[in-house]
């Protein structure tokens, strides 16, 4: 199974990126990590740039506000992911729309929910 790639990671417990990354390993998902800071999460290594990443990636889970999400636009189409999930505070219609123009699957939904749900 191709991993998901969660952009905006957080050694926090308290914060939803750190939440999903656990939801979804009890799901039995693998996750890769993302955050420019370089931050271990759980003592996991975390990546620093999107260009370091050389998998596969089935879904992006997006958990930083568009703003930190507009400059890596470009670089996340690239990896050619088949859906992008934009949560709840990271929706951008202009950055979803380049999501789509390119191909691929934008949604705008709750990583947990869907988790929850059976949706993922």
């Amino acid at each position: 199974m191709k991993p998901t790639l969660i952009i905006g990671a957080s050694p926090r417990s308290s914060s939803y990126a750190n939440m999903a990354m656990h939801a979804l390993k009890e799901a039995g998902h693998k996750t890769l990590l993302y955050n420019p800071t370089g931050r271990k999460v759980d003592d996991r290594e975390v990546y620093t740039t999107i260009n370091e990443i050389d998998q596969e990636i089935h879904t992006i889970t997006l958990y930083v506000r568009p703003s930190r999400l507009a400059p890596i636009v470009e670089e996340l189409i690239a990896l050619n992911a088949e859906r992008i999930i934009f949560n709840p505070g990271t929706e951008d219609p202009a950055i979803i729309q380049a999501f789509q123009d390119a191909g691929l699957q934008a949604l705008e939904a709750c990583t947990l929910v869907m988790l929850r749900t059976q949706q993922y």
